[in-house]
Order: structure tokens, then sequence, then C-alpha cells
């Protein structure tokens, strides 16, 4: 009988042992399932912040100078300061008419006059901005700014291009929507400079 009672008990407590063990093992594996619930949840919540970054990042005020770069910014920055063109010697075509949409952006029309090719009939600047203002010239142009912010390709039509003379085509795709505008350039003493007079009369 006192075997009996021994080996009885012998085996409750193996039989309570497992039955710990067992219901440890299930806590582990729901303690595991929530970890990796928890891992993905952490992992979605950074991905929801890494796109609202992203949107934030592309809400930033838009401007045409926005890829330039800092050596770029400065030389702009004097000549908008001095409205002397000789501080964009360097630029090329593209960078020119860039510079001229942003001059129209916001509204400084003693830059637009300076980046203005002078073919002999440019006049002085007060009959520039008379006639810059009075011609529907602006409000054409400033539609234009609006229309081609989000341009997608800017590059000179290299099949036209001469030494001192190169078109600039500004192309903005919507969808199956494409349209471009075309700038024309003339070079006035190793600088690039804006072909607008004769659409100012238009």
């Amino acid at each position: 009988m006192e075997k009996f009672t021994m080996f009885f008990l012998a085996m409750v407590i193996l039989l309570f042992a497992a039955g710990c063990t067992k219901n440890e093992e299930v806590l582990i594996k729901k303690q595991q399932i929530q970890l990796q619930e928890l891992k993905d949840k952490v992992a979605d919540l950074e991905d929801t912040i890494s796109k609202q970054q992203k949107n934030l990042d592309n809400k930033k005020e838009f401007s045409y100078l926005n890829n330039f770069t800092k050596d770029e910014l400065r030389a702009y920055n004097l000549f908008s300061k001095e409205k002397d063109v000789k501080h964009l010697s360097g630029f090329l075509p593209e960078k020119m008419v860039l510079i001229y949409l942003h001059s129209v952006v916001v509204d400084d029309v003693e830059a637009i006059y300076s980046l203005t090719y002078d073919d002999g009939m440019l006049p002085d600047l007060d009959n520039f901005r008379g006639s810059y203002y009075s011609e529907g010239f602006h409000l054409k142009e400033m539609h234009s700014t609006l229309d081609y912010r989000y341009y997608t390709s800017i590059k000179v039509k290299e099949d036209n291009k001469t030494e001192n003379d190169a078109y600039v085509e500004l192309t903005v795709s919507i969808g199956q929507y494409t349209s471009s505008i075309i700038y024309g350039l003339k070079k006035d003493s190793g600088i690039w400079k804006m072909d607008i007079l004769h659409l100012m009369e238009n």
C-alpha cells in the first residue's frame, strides 16, 4: 500500500510538471504571437510615418529654383540683389529659363528686364514695365508658370541650337495629357538671355 501511494504521488507530480510545462509552452507561443503582432504594428507605423514625411516634403513651397545647387543659388541671389546678369554668366539655357519663370512668379520685372535679350529694340525699364503689364503678356506668362510648375522635363532642342541661339522646351505630362512650351534664347556677350520682346508685342 505504501509503495502504491508513493507511486501515485510520483505520477501526480509528473503529471503536474508535464501540465506546467505544457502551459508554459502555450504561454510562450502566445507571447511570441503577440510580440510578432507588435513588431508588425511598429513596422506599419514606421511605414505610415515615412509616407507622411514624404508628403510633408512634397508640400514644401514650390520654386522653379528648387533644384539649383548652392553655387547656382548664390549666383542667383547676387543677380536678384544687383540685377547684374553677369552673375549668371556660367548658366545653361535651361537654368536661365527657370530663373526667368521664377522672376515672373515673384513679379520681379526688373529681373525680367535684365534677362531680356536686346535686339536693338529694348526700351528703357519704365517703358518695358508698361508693356509687360499693359499688353497682357504678364497674365499670359503667369498662367504658363502655373501650367508648367510640375514640369516633367526641361531640355534644349539640339536640332535648333547654334552657338548663339537656343530653344528650351518645357514639358508637363499628366496621365495621357502632355503639353509643351518653348522659349527662345540668344547669347549676349557670352550670357544666355530670353528672346521675349517679340512676344510682348503680339
